[in-house]
């Protein structure tokens, strides 16, 4: 593994990492003792179909970095990025490259804190949140605010967009898109127009009570960013993908599994560039079916329609997109043809049925790749990024992520593949992935938390939840890792 850290990045990392320990620290390390039906990592032989990944510690390097959701990509190099994200009071996102060729990660930044400019303003880029989107040898990802008590939130500066080009190694920061906002967290680009859009949204008290959430864009050329609208009031927002379709048009909907909004029982949402404004397609989503064909009825969960994942397929003439338990229920896949009438819902065709899914979900070549519990009921009502803290030597080392996939090829047999549960060469199980993307050699690449056996590969995590305006750290009992299957042939 490369380390490319100049002098300079690595007296600011010590420095600030200083600053984390000078904080009221909780160090909780690991005790021996078996749980019930514990089966911890390489300690014995796994049940059921395996999915044999190859993983790479990130807490070996930084032991703050706590989870990631979204944030990776194949390029068009071949090669995967991806980012580390964190919620230290002390410590920024890092930036990675995994090459499959020869095998070998490389840390391209430690701290996106660092690269901002901002390592002296007292707040913290903690997340890469959003999609990874390329264009012209350039990628484009945007951060994210990630310290979420009041006295960090106080202090943000607002998100940044910042470009990575594949040849040079070289950052561009187009810098905060609007002073104090997050990013939360689509990016999209416009190839014709060489545009960026991006989802804005407040986190600050007095900004969502007396503004919300905004579309803009950046021309990439000139740097210039505009306001395209606002879409929510008086509400915070959650947009996790764009779709940008051949014709320019910007193609999103608003996550509302956390915030219900006036007037969106299931509305698609389309920024039309040579109109130069945004349509509303109101209540057109469909409603919900689970994996059996059941119907959803819960009226609820009818007004949290939405996408939570989206991905354009060749030529950007229509997408694939799922909703799954935060988006309404739905556990179906979807093809989105915007040419065809939206309020009649010929735009919308059922694929296949394929149960829950949310944000690790990818296309790669001519199959949709997704992670789920074995379980599909588990699937549907429990969350990973909650359940991945509990003690697993208390409530055993039980988790059950699986890999599965199934065919977009047009005519052919939509039966799921169900690659087996993904477990590394060590034995370690996953416990959480939220960070899903595949290339068309059959490699799927994951960021997310698993089981350790050590707790070198362990990570340092705030308690924000636990102990709300205290600086208080906690070993837990999972680290975050990088993660390669090769399914082809499998």
């Amino acid at each position: 593994m490369k380390n490319t850290r100049t002098k300079t990045e690595i007296m600011k990392s010590i420095t600030i990492n200083m600053t984390v320990s000078a904080v009221m620290i909780l160090a909780l390390l690991f005790s021996l003792h078996p749980g019930a039906n514990a089966q911890k990592p390489g300690s014995g032989k796994h049940e059921g179909k395996l999915c044999n990944v190859t993983s790479f510690s990130m807490n070996k390097i930084c032991k703050e970095w706590d989870g990631q959701w979204q944030g990776i990509q194949v390029a068009s190099d071949g090669k995967c990025y991806f980012g580390t994200s964190t919620h230290s009071i002390g410590h920024g996102a890092g930036f990675h490259v995994y090459d499959p060729e020869t095998k070998e990660h490389t840390m391209i930044a430690e701290n996106m804190t660092v690269i901002c400019g901002e390592e002296d303003s007292g707040s913290q880029q903690g997340k890469i949140h959003s999609p990874i989107v390329e264009l012209d040898g350039w990628l484009y990802f945007t951060t994210h605010l990630s310290n979420y008590w009041p006295e960090g939130i106080e202090v943000y500066p607002g998100a940044h967009v910042i470009g990575y080009e594949m040849t040079t190694g070289r950052f561009r920061d187009f810098g905060i898109v609007k002073p104090r906002y997050s990013i939360y967290s689509a990016i999209g680009v416009d190839p014709e127009r060489k545009v960026l859009y991006t989802f804005v949204a407040p986190f600050h008290e007095d900004l969502i009570k007396n503004d919300g959430c905004h579309l803009y864009s950046i021309d990439i050329v000139s740097g210039e960013k505009k306001d395209l609208g606002q879409l929510t009031h008086g509400h915070k927002g959650f947009v996790p993908r764009f779709y940008v379709d051949n014709h320019g048009n910007c193609w999103f909907s608003l996550l509302k599994r956390h915030w219900q909004y006036e007037n969106d029982p299931g509305n698609l949402y389309c920024y039309n560039p040579d109109q130069g404004r945004i349509i509303t397609y109101e209540d057109v989503l469909p409603k919900g079916e689970l994996i059996d064909g059941t119907p959803v009825i819960d009226e609820n969960k009818h007004n949290q329609r939405s996408w939570t994942w989206a991905g354009a397929l060749p030529g950007r003439e229509q997408c694939l997109f799922t909703m799954g338990t935060w988006g309404g229920g739905d556990e179906r896949l979807w093809l989105f043809d915007p040419s065809k009438n939206m309020n009649k819902g010929r735009a919308f065709d059922p694929i296949a049925h394929i149960g829950s899914t949310y944000l690790e979900t990818a296309i790669g070549g001519e199959r949709l790749y997704f992670v789920q519990n074995r379980d599909l009921e588990i699937q549907r009502t429990e969350t990973t990024t909650i359940i991945r803290n509990e003690d697993p030597d208390t409530v055993g080392y039980n988790s059950n992520l699986h890999l599965r996939s199934i065919s977009i090829k047009e005519g052919a047999d939509r039966s799921i593949t169900d690659h087996g549960k993904i477990v590394d060469q060590n034995g370690r199980a996953a416990r959480m992935i939220n960070s899903l993307t595949a290339d068309d050699q059959g490699r799927v690449y994951m960021m997310g938390s698993w089981y350790v056996k050590s707790d070198t590969e362990a990570s340092f995590q705030v308690l924000l939840s636990k102990y709300p305006g205290k600086r208080i750290y906690k070993l837990v009992k999972r680290g975050e890792f990088f993660a390669v299957a090769e399914t082809k042939g499998k």
